[in-house]
């Protein structure tokens, strides 16, 4: 039989305690796992911008050869990012780097360790605590979106404004049809789509500052990149139009930092900031 689990003496470390390496049951050997001792983990830093990149540094040790790891957040005691760190050698200390796309607010890093033999598993773990705060609103370099006369227009087009079932999420720029929509910074196209009753034809662009950038109402034959397509700041992806749900030829703008609907916590911010900057 296997020996129980022993409670850590410490509240955020959960470590197996040895097991006997092997019993026999009904004829049939059980091969009892190599156990792990307590792992330890730092995730740096441990007050995070929403956003930025954190340093993982972690050990295994324990009889177990190789293990397999990963580092979850939690909130509320459940996983809302896994970093995957493979298999891994135990009694050597490791470093990796992690953007974790999650929203602000309080989490516990969880490195969690597994070695798997014969019949068995063994396991341990251990915990760091991470707040992640509000990346402030700066406004990036960049390219005004639409290259012809336009208009911000009311409040009515503003990022917030109340719509039918929803909250407007992004900024209108009114123009004549065909006016050309470029592209504010380099990156790469992720996403080319149609709604006919939403967005009409859109493009989403993944910038060179990791930021999802979204064009929509876009000119019916007017789209001139491909998914997957990688453009410079200022080339032309598109014109101004009316496709899909659109009262009038203009662009719907939108800024989303942790990707656009990249998870749960992912959501867009007022585009105005970088909009105005842009244009100035």
């Amino acid at each position: 039989m296997r020996r129980l689990l022993a409670p850590a003496t410490a509240a955020a470390v959960l470590a197996l305690a040895p097991a006997a390496s092997a019993q026999s049951s009904g004829g049939a050997e059980f091969v009892a796992p190599p156990p792990i001792d307590a792992p330890s983990l730092t995730f740096t830093p441990s007050t995070l911008v929403a956003g930025a990149r954190a340093t993982l540094r972690f050990r295994v040790t324990g009889s177990a050869r190789r293990v397999r790891v990963r580092v979850d957040l939690l909130a509320g005691g459940r996983p809302v990012a896994t970093r995957a760190l493979g298999r891994r050698r135990t009694g050597r200390t490791y470093t990796a780097r992690w953007r974790p796309r999650v929203a602000p607010g309080r989490y516990t890093a969880r490195l969690r360790a597994t070695t798997l033999h014969g019949k068995g598993r063994a396991r341990a773990s251990s915990t760091s605590a991470v707040q992640v705060q509000q990346a402030p609103v700066v406004a990036a370099a960049g390219v005004f979106p639409v290259q012809g006369p336009y208009s911000f227009g009311g409040p009515e087009m503003r990022f917030g404004a109340v719509r039918e079932g929803h909250a407007h999420q992004g900024q209108d720029i009114a123009a004549a049809k065909g006016t050309p929509v470029v592209a504010p910074r380099a990156g790469v196209i992720v996403w080319r789509g149609y709604q006919a009753a939403g967005a009409g034809h859109y493009l989403v662009l993944r910038a060179d500052d990791a930021r999802d950038l979204v064009f929509m109402h876009l000119q019916g034959g007017s789209l001139l990149v491909a998914k997957d397509q990688a453009v410079a700041a200022g080339q032309r992806l598109a014109a101004v139009g009316a496709s899909g749900h659109a009262d009038g030829p203009h662009l719907h703008f939108e800024i989303w930092p942790d990707g656009w609907y990249a998870s749960k916590a992912s959501k867009p911010i007022d585009p105005l900031p970088d909009l105005l900057a842009w244009a100035a």
